[in-house]
């Protein structure tokens, strides 16, 4: 499963938000096999999160739906 796959769950998904164990049931892994993708995709600037105490939601930015469409490559990002 590549960034892009990951990225598509939240384009496709009609809520605007994700919690992390919806992700891990869309691409078949543990919420701790999750984590680690998602906060990578974050340092990218692809989603944002934010911690609710016991689960974090996680959204697409302007950025990730523009790197989806081919408008952006990682490398046009600047560093985290």
């Amino acid at each position: 499963m590549d960034d892009s796959e990951i990225l598509q769950i939240f384009l496709e998904n009609e809520d605007p938000v994700l919690f992390t164990g919806e992700v891990a049931d869309e691409i078949g892994f543990s919420n701790q096999g999750t984590l680690p993708r998602l906060h990578n995709l974050a340092d990218k600037g692809f989603l944002k999160s934010k911690d609710g105490g016991r689960s974090i939601v996680w959204w697409l930015t302007d950025e990730g739906q523009d790197f989806l469409a081919g408008e952006l490559d990682e490398d046009d990002l600047p560093e985290p």
